[in-house]
């Protein structure tokens, strides 16, 4: 552990300054002789906070599958990514944040001891085979290997909501829901491979282990942390207890019927009612946003990543329909809800969580020209995506202009924010 002692600082707290110094520098100076202030956080405290091990992790693995495509349209390779690519986007990018944001703040909230080494290594060797697997085309090992992660952390969770002393909030049912959806798609790709299935059921495995396992996960957690980033305040407050209460039974009923209407919806997709399934969804997506958080009082402004989750907000549902009627373009309009919903969303929730984390929450609530200038890249490089598919005759210089930009926005995020990953929470 590196402290910033200033020995040359002899006056003590409350002490008048010295004549002939600037009193500022003085009680500055005076202050750091009394509380050694942290510069770096020791590397055996790292899993104590699962996060500053898996964002940057799951950056790496988001940077990995994007750079894929530009790879083979440049002529670097043979090798068709179109499989690893979405599973390092969503095992690796997503699933990589959700691991670390919930191994992080789940025992928190339920008040229990945090992971223990062993546990979060596992996990993170997990993933990293995971990563690894996927990048060089081993698909199948990838997919075990993310069942393996999903039901480890899942084990690890309910122990903590067990023996913690207070309840988990009741929209978090929605993200045991997106591990389950999770698990059940990664069976159909599992047993894809064993035997031949029909096209509904591939395109019910994507569903399910691709956009759902990401969209309950931002509905449960976001349902509780948005409000609060927003700046909003909060629809309803439920008591720390660990025994349920009416009220929280009735909200976790509430948070399940959503959950388990919306994995209807992708049923419904996969036997070709597209129109239906959409709509449906983005009806319902709306619907619970509007339970959740008081959409009444949202306001605009570029401080610090709000423009960025209300951005995030807008394009899933908005995704989610144009999917659903425009069914010839579905991949190229899932980007909406892909990059512009749950990348925007994911990005901008770790910002909150790592400033959070460290000491500069302040930073995460001022206007940032480099974070702005990292989403409106990611954005840019969505536009340059779905552009090229209505472009034919410049198709392949759209998708590498695309993912050029979101790789850029990827890097300036990461150089901006998972640096303070090293840095000690001083309320710890």
């Amino acid at each position: 552990m590196t402290t910033n002692l200033n020995p040359g600082a002899s006056a003590p707290v409350g002490a008048a300054p010295v004549p002939g110094r600037c009193p500022r520098r003085a009680a500055k100076q005076a202050a750091s002789t009394t509380q050694p202030v942290e510069q770096w956080i020791r590397l055996a405290d790292l899993h104590r906070e699962p996060f500053r091990l898996f964002f940057p992790a799951a950056t790496l693995a988001g940077l990995i599958g994007v750079a894929l495509w530009p790879v083979l349209l440049l002529g670097w390779t043979d090798n068709y990514p179109g499989p690893s690519h979405a599973r390092l986007m969503v095992q690796g990018f997503f699933g990589g944040f959700i691991l670390g944001f919930m191994s992080t703040a789940m025992p928190r909230l339920v008040e229990a001891p945090a992971l223990s080494a062993r546990a979060v290594y596992s996990l993170l060797t997990l993933f990293l085979c995971n990563v690894t697997a996927n990048t060089l085309g081993m698909n199948a090992l990838a997919d075990w290997l993310f069942a393996g992660q999903l039901a480890l952390l899942f084990g690890l969770l309910k122990r903590r909501c067990h023996s913690g002393r207070s309840l988990p909030p009741p929209s978090f049912v929605l993200v045991g829901l997106s591990f389950a959806s999770a698990l059940a798609g990664t069976a159909l790709h599992l047993a894809g491979r064993l035997w031949q299935l029909s096209g509904p059921m591939e395109l019910l495995a994507r569903l399910l282990s691709y956009h759902a396992f990401v969209l309950l996960c931002v509905l449960g957690a976001g349902g509780f942390l948005l409000p609060r980033f927003l700046g909003l305040g909060v629809r309803r407050k439920f008591p720390d207890s660990p025994v349920p209460t009416p009220e929280w039974k009735r909200a976790a009923r509430i948070a399940m019927i959503a959950g388990a209407f919306i994995l209807i919806t992708y049923v419904l997709e996969a036997a070709g009612w597209n129109r239906l399934a959409g709509t449906a969804r983005a009806a319902a997506i709306i619907a619970w946003l509007a339970y959740e958080i008081p959409l009444e009082r949202l306001r605009w402004h570029w401080h610090g990543v709000q423009w960025q989750l209300i951005v995030g907000l807008v394009c899933i549902p908005m995704g989610v329909f144009a999917a659903g009627w425009f069914s010839t373009m579905r991949l190229t309009l899932s980007h909406l809800e892909l990059v512009g919903g749950f990348a925007l969303i994911t990005t901008g929730i770790a910002t909150r969580v790592v400033f959070g984390h460290t000491g500069a929450r302040d930073k995460a609530e001022r206007f940032n020209p480099w974070l702005t200038g990292a989403a409106v890249l990611m954005l840019l490089g969505l536009a340059s995506r779905i552009t090229g598919d209505f472009l034919p005759s410049i198709q392949t210089t759209h998708y590498i202009y695309g993912a050029g930009c979101w790789m850029a926005g990827a890097i300036v995020w990461a150089a901006c924010v998972l640096p303070r990953v090293l840095r000690p929470d001083p309320e710890a």
